[in-house]
């Protein structure tokens, strides 16, 4: 607990950007942060000097006697995920000295798809993007809410930054493909973008459904870095920033698991990929609001995603991107979460708690996300019939697409009591509890529009339109999940860390999750795997910058 004058470290001082490490520099290098609990308001009351937020309260500097070890790098990379990896191979490819600083036993990996433009693997498959097209959109789609120089360098670098990365994966074993465009309707764009590597002969996705291959691809590049020299330093996690008397960030503090701290000394750049902050309730009420309509938090591994290394970033003095913040919420989960995958299907009805439908069925996944949180207490469900499984058997599925769930994997999920199964439509109504007769003159309704074909209430493409009649019926439970937040930090386009006066803080630099500006609103589903693929370019991109600064 921090006494009264500790806690005078004020949100008004702090806001104006670490006056902590301004006024201690004057005498040489300060370090700034562990995190530590507010205390309650000390006894002048005076609430305008009391930080509003926990990462407000600038905590004391640790002190050198503390400090064990000493190790001089060029560059000190914070978070071993896809983007802290990548920078790190980046920047020893470059021929710069690198630590990598990991809190966990190794790295961190999940998903499966990773976006790119116009790579070697995309022209074998006879696909071609339109770089400034699919530039144009996404900025658009983020109205504009980003740097468009950062988009733009994605976009049209990310083809030649994946065949480096390409080519070391084939040599190494693991192969590469790339999923078909999945045209949503005619209204939304949509870019064949997601590239899966995974072992030769091994099943990987062919569409939305969930095979965890990231591993693969993660381990190569790790196993690079290592050949090339980069310092590993797993269990160890970074507590504060190091400033020198003229405002430059020189290094890290880090304690080790089990034993004392660390400095690392960075001649050229901390680069801070920590993450984002699913796990920090505050931060997520504070910054992205709309988070807490998503039920359930998809982030692994558990711990990951605290928030802790923005707000060591802030107590140097970075400041944040304007809110709200994107975040990434879809209706598909991960295992072991269960089998309602399918709920998300583009080709049911979906039904509010009154038994209404209420949208067009027929959009990208986040959207349907945004639509069913409008809705009374938020809940919907999808609507359809046994003749599902030869309805959409034609339909060629990709991602962003329907699921072809196996009948297994339904009856499955209904015995789990995830998924409901009724021989009328009257009893399916009881089991889920919506009014028996409006989800009955809701399906009929919609299964003479999907004979009519012609959508004449929400203007749903026809052939994704299928009737409701043949028994039995089912109901699945429309449920969202809090996949990543994808931005908090402000940076410019050279991905420097801005302070609270627009300024760039010399030799810090953000990638990943971490970075802002460069998703405006969501996560944008026209360019499958665009998180992640921005992870790998932008990274790379840093790495070669500070090789050749």
């Amino acid at each position: 607990m921090k006494n009264n004058q500790e806690m005078k470290n004020s949100r008004r001082s702090f806001l104006k950007g670490s006056l902590v490490a301004g006024a201690a520099a004057a005498a040489g290098t300060v370090a700034l942060g562990v995190p530590q609990a507010l205390a309650a308001q000390d006894a002048s009351g005076d609430a305008a000097t009391q930080p509003k937020h926990s990462w407000e309260a600038v905590p004391d500097p640790i002190p050198a006697s503390k400090i064990t070890a000493t190790v001089d790098v060029d560059v000190v990379v914070v978070g071993a995920g896809v983007a802290g990896i990548f920078a790190a191979n980046s920047a020893v490819e470059g021929g710069l000295k690198v630590a990598l600083l990991e809190k966990f036993k190794t790295y961190s990996v999940r998903a499966k798809d990773n976006g790119a433009v116009n790579t070697k693997v995309q022209k074998r498959l006879g696909m071609h993007i339109d770089e400034n097209e699919m530039a144009a959109r996404l900025i658009q789609f983020s109205q504009n809410r980003v740097h468009h120089k950062l988009v733009r360098d994605f976009v049209f670098q990310s083809g030649r930054v994946f065949d480096h990365y390409i080519d070391m994966c084939e040599a190494n074993g693991v192969s590469v493909d790339v999923l078909p465009e999945y045209k949503v309707n005619a209204v939304t764009p949509s870019y064949p973008t997601a590239h899966n590597f995974f072992l030769k002969n091994q099943a990987h996705s062919t569409g939305s459904e969930y095979v965890p291959t990231q591993v693969y691809l993660v381990r190569v590049v790790e196993k690079a870095c290592k050949d090339k020299g980069v310092d590993f330093h797993y269990n160890t996690a970074a507590k504060q920033l190091i400033k020198d008397k003229d405002g430059r960030i020189t290094g890290v503090i880090a304690k080790v698991k089990g034993g004392g701290y660390t400095q690392f000394n960075a001649k050229k750049a901390v680069i801070l990929a920590v993450g984002g902050y699913t796990e920090n309730q505050e931060m997520l009420d504070t910054w992205a609001p709309w988070a807490k309509y998503a039920e359930i938090p998809c982030y692994t591994p558990i711990g990951g995603n605290q928030g802790e290394g923005i707000a060591m970033a802030l107590w140097a003095g970075a400041s944040l991107m304007k809110p709200p913040f994107p975040i990434m919420i879809h209706t598909i989960p991960a295992p072991p979460l269960g089998n309602d995958s399918m709920a998300a299907n583009q080709t049911f009805l979906h039904v509010n708690k009154n038994g209404e439908r209420y949208e067009d069925e027929n959009q990208p996944d986040p959207f349907q996300c945004n639509t069913r949180f409008m809705q009374p207490d938020g809940k919907a469900w999808a609507i359809f019939s046994s003749s599902y499984f030869k309805d959409q058997a034609p339909i060629k599925t990709s991602m962003g697409g329907p699921v072809n769930e196996p009948a297994e994997a339904l009856e499955d999920s209904i015995s789990k009591g995830m998924a409901f199964k009724a021989a009328t439509l009257s009893e399916l109504a009881g089991k889920i509890g919506i009014p028996a007769d409006k989800l009955a003159k809701t399906v009929a309704r919609y299964s003479e529009l999907a004979k009519k074909g012609k959508d004449e209430d929400f203007g749903k493409q026809a052939d994704r339109m299928f009737p409701i009649e043949q028994a039995p019926f089912f109901a699945v439970p429309i449920k969202s999940h809090l996949l990543v937040t994808v931005g908090s930090l402000n940076v410019n386009p050279e991905m420097q860390c801005l302070d609270t006066n627009s300024v760039a803080i010399p030799g810090l630099f953000a990638v990943g999750n971490t970075m802002g500006n460069f998703f405006g609103v969501d996560y944008p589903l026209m360019a499958p795997g665009i998180s992640s693929g921005r992870c790998i370019v932008m990274s790379h991109l840093l790495g070669e910058r500070l090789a050749k600064a």
